[in-house]
């Protein structure tokens, strides 16, 4: 399965410069969490062109669970008591907002 990732929020003009972007997205996880993190990519949020440099948790529905965005791997790692959600756990009722930058 895959993440579901809302309409995003854009900072406005002029915090965007020299073609970086950055604002917030909901995104929902899926019904099967996938060991390492859930899969994401700049295409995944509507808007960015050429890359997703950071992504960073606000709020979620589930304050027990921390996220961990991986850049190089380009995934989203979910914990819960200082270690990682187990393969394949239902996080469908998961809904987070990160505040993200990219280009």
């Amino acid at each position: 399965m895959a993440l579901t990732i809302g309409t995003p929020d854009y900072d406005p003009l002029p915090q965007q410069s020299q073609g970086k972007r950055s604002g917030f997205v909901n995104i929902t996880f899926d019904s099967s969490y996938a060991t390492g993190g859930e899969a994401i990519v700049y295409s995944d949020i509507p808007g960015l062109g050429a890359s997703l440099t950071g992504l960073s948790s606000i709020a979620s529905t589930h304050e027990e669970f921390t996220y961990q965005y991986d850049s190089t791997n380009g995934t989203i790692a979910v914990h819960a008591v200082g270690a990682e959600v187990a393969a394949s756990v239902d996080l469908s009722g998961v809904t987070t907002k990160f505040r993200f930058y990219g280009s």
